[in-house]
């Protein structure tokens, strides 16, 4: 019951918003795969010291496409592909088109992570690696650019523990990541991101959880920086962005095969980037049972 709710839960992690622990893989020969919808609507950016403006508003509504597959107990390989709609109303656009109110779509990056079962006791233990690699070479200046269009090579671990023996039917687990990034007009910009959950089966079929995300840039820039700096077609890139962000999801199982699930976050702060002002994301999981 566990290892196949934070299986789902995996598959949202083919959103960069979203990512979320995954401490129990799954059992040898396991296949999953799964569709997400997202819809993002910020209202808010971040300045470097924390306070707020409003420059416009920004959505963007993705379709998530995540497969994945155990070739033994100790192994699971994961991939996951976001088509992004992205659309900016206000009176600041960015040059170009991203920013001139119509809806823009495209795929973004294609992601493909590797974990591995170190321990299941006393701590559930599964380190990854995983490699993000832009699909084309899409837009990436404007309030509502897809995405970042940049190569990322991550290594990090999952660490969980079942809490039945205290509080029943209760598990915690966390997730840290390094991601090193391609640098930008010779400015790294590498990152770290960290993730909580605390989940509650209310019973075998359904099970809700709390989540919280964080991020913090390892160098990059402030913003915004004025366009006669030499810097500002690749801002967007280099932005020195942290947050951290909170949320709550609900999965339920309607058969040993089909699982939905729901999940619901927004920011309670952050610098130099979006405000997320709340991102709703909806998807199904299909595990097909193999003779």
């Amino acid at each position: 019951m566990l290892r196949r709710s934070c299986w789902l839960l995996c598959f949202i992690s083919a959103f960069p918003i979203a990512a979320h622990a995954q401490a129990w893989l799954p059992d040898k020969g396991d296949f999953s795969a799964a569709v997400l919808y997202s819809d993002v609507y910020d209202t808010k950016h971040y300045l470097p010291d924390g306070d707020e403006i409003d420059v416009g508003h920004m959505s963007s509504r993705s379709i998530g496409l995540a497969a994945a597959y155990s070739p033994s107990d100790r192994m699971m390989i994961v991939a996951g592909l976001p088509y992004v709609s992205g659309a900016y109303h206000g009176e600041r656009p960015h040059p170009g088109e991203v920013d001139n109110g119509d809806y823009h779509s495209t795929f973004t990056d294609l992601r493909v992570e590797f974990h591995y079962q170190v321990s299941l006791e006393p701590l559930a233990f599964a380190p990854y690696v995983a490699l993000v690699q832009p699909t084309h070479d899409y837009p990436s200046l404007g309030h509502a650019a897809p995405g970042r269009n940049l190569q990322e090579r991550w290594i990090g671990f999952f660490v969980g523990k079942n809490l039945d023996l205290w509080i029943p039917r209760t598990y915690v687990q966390a997730r840290y990541n390094f991601a090193f990034v391609e640098k930008v007009a010779d400015v790294g910009h590498d990152r770290s991101n960290y993730d909580l959950e605390i989940g509650y089966f209310v019973n075998p079929r359904v099970s809700l959880r709390a989540l919280l995300f964080g991020q913090e840039t390892h160098g990059g820039i402030d913003v915004p920086i004025p366009q006669s700096n030499p810097l500002f077609p690749y801002h967007d890139q280099l932005a020195a962005e942290s947050f951290l962000n909170v949320g709550t999801g609900a999965s339920y199982e309607l058969s040993p095969e089909l699982s939905l699930f729901a999940l619901y976050v927004t920011s309670i702060k952050g610098t130099n980037g979006h405000k997320l002002g709340r991102n709703i994301t909806f998807g199904v999981s299909f595990s097909p049972t193999f003779d």
